[in-house]
């Protein structure tokens, strides 16, 4: 199965077997220089195999990708704890509850299968209702239909389905490069990245089934089904909310009447979806968690660490709540002017910068959100988000020893050559050919 031409190629492959095997089952977020060393060593190691691809590896290096992904099959997650709430949420559904009616500690001491103190104590979040839509729940309630009182199981089980979706992922890719005349090796950037290894199939966050659906709509609509299309963009949305950042782009690509159409079939695949939420109790709860959160926390945000750093300077204390909203406003007023104003013909290249006008305003920016913008950006010549995905894992360094702490200077390095690399692109660099050996295909 290894490459038969070179041995150092060979070693990277092993490598990377080997690495993301230990760093999935024995490194913890809190071992922040072990698992940053590691991840460095693994990067290094992919860029390294993508770099050395030729048309006939590429081949190899997709089936890699599937391999690494099963390889972590019983892993728990390590750098993530959102996974007990899934698991919360879907053994209610078992116990015919609704997640969505009560905050976790009403279900408490009413003798639920599985709802237990234990597992409360390891929620992340457990006074705000559960914001994760119904699309979500029903993978959350798979999980444990089969396992209703192992978490271990459930994550198996959540990691199959996440396999199952990302095996999708990788069948799109290969069909959108083909559509697009672009070298198969491209879709490498997204099938071997670490960050999306870790974070889709080890962490068990929903971008890689939201990924899915996109790439699936856009599959549809450059076959000329926009009927199709417009209903897999809402089952996207349905998994995360963040897809709607797009739809402007159909005004100048289509004109009015046809997206005003694709809206009212997205609008109504959601309607479906989020039939479940038709108690407007429930819409209330969830509106009020998801305002909290983005008027609340804050991780790694760069436009919104400036304007954090203001208000403290200016009144003396953390401006979120108000400068949450103005981030809002800003990401809706610049994406809409960027999409009325971008070329008809460049559709992948203008989601790449419409997602990163999105992610620049944010107050938070986990690591797995860069995930969509690296699938997206694989359909062009834009690179950045490739040097994003390593640099945004270094935001682990937060978790040293296991008191949770903001350092700034991790993200100023990170947003400065992040930010050096994109403006390199806009005028006119190609990073591309930093990655790929002249004539690969």
């Amino acid at each position: 199965m290894l490459n038969k031409n070179s041995s150092w190629v060979n070693l990277a492959y092993i490598l990377t077997g080997g690495l993301t095997v230990y760093i999935g089952y024995f490194v913890a977020r809190e071992d922040t220089w072990l698992l940053l060393s590691l991840y460095t060593l693994l990067f290094a190691s992919v860029a390294f195999i993508i770099r050395q691809a030729k048309s006939e590896d590429v081949d190899l290096g997709y089936y890699w990708g599937i391999l690494l992904r099963v390889l972590l099959i019983a892993s728990l997650p390590k750098l993530s704890d959102d996974f007990y709430r899934f698991i919360w949420d879907g053994r209610l559904l078992l116990n015919f509850e609704d997640p969505y009616k009560y905050l976790p500690a009403h279900h408490l001491d009413q003798g639920l299968t599985g709802i237990t103190k234990t597992l409360y104590n390891q929620l992340n979040s457990p006074e705000y209702f559960t914001i994760y839509p119904p699309l979500n729940q029903v993978v959350f309630f798979i999980s444990t239909l089969f396992s209703p009182g192992s978490i271990v199981w459930s994550v198996v089980i959540m990691r199959v389905i996440m396999i199952a979706f990302e095996l999708g992922n990788i069948g799109l890719i290969r069909k959108l490069l083909r559509h697009y005349k672009l070298p198969q090796a491209y879709g490498l950037i997204y099938v071997l990245n670490p960050l999306v290894i870790f974070e889709v199939t080890g962490n068990l966050h929903f971008e890689g089934i939201m990924v899915y659906f996109l790439l699936l709509a856009i599959w549809q609509y450059e076959q000329g089904k926009l009927h199709k299309s417009a209903i897999f963009f809402g089952l996207s949305v349905a998994t995360k909310f963040l897809p709607l950042i797009f739809l402007p782009f159909l005004l100048r690509k289509i004109g009015l009447k046809k997206t005003f159409i694709y809206g009212l079939i997205v609008g109504g695949t959601l309607a479906v979806t989020f039939l479940p939420l038709i108690n407007t109790a429930h819409i209330w709860a969830i509106k009020e968690s998801m305002e909290l959160y983005f008027q609340k926390f804050e991780f790694n945000g760069s436009i919104y660490y400036l304007a954090r750093w203001y208000g403290f300077e200016t009144e003396g204390h953390n401006i979120i709540a108000k400068s949450g909203k103005w981030m809002m406003y800003a990401t809706l007023v610049s994406i809409m002017i960027y999409s009325l104003l971008g070329k008809k013909k460049d559709w992948p290249r203008q989601m790449v910068w419409v997602w990163t006008l999105y992610l620049l305003f944010a107050t938070t920016v986990h690591p797995w959100y860069v995930i969509p913008l690296l699938a997206i950006a694989v359909f062009s010549n834009v690179r950045f988000p490739f040097l994003w995905s390593f640099l945004i894992f270094f935001t682990y360094a937060n978790y040293l020893g296991g008191d949770y702490m903001d350092r700034i200077e991790v993200v100023i390095i990170e947003y400065s050559l992040v930010g050096i690399m994109a403006l390199w692109e806009v005028f006119g660099g190609r990073a591309d050919k930093l990655f790929l050996r002249k004539g690969t295909s």
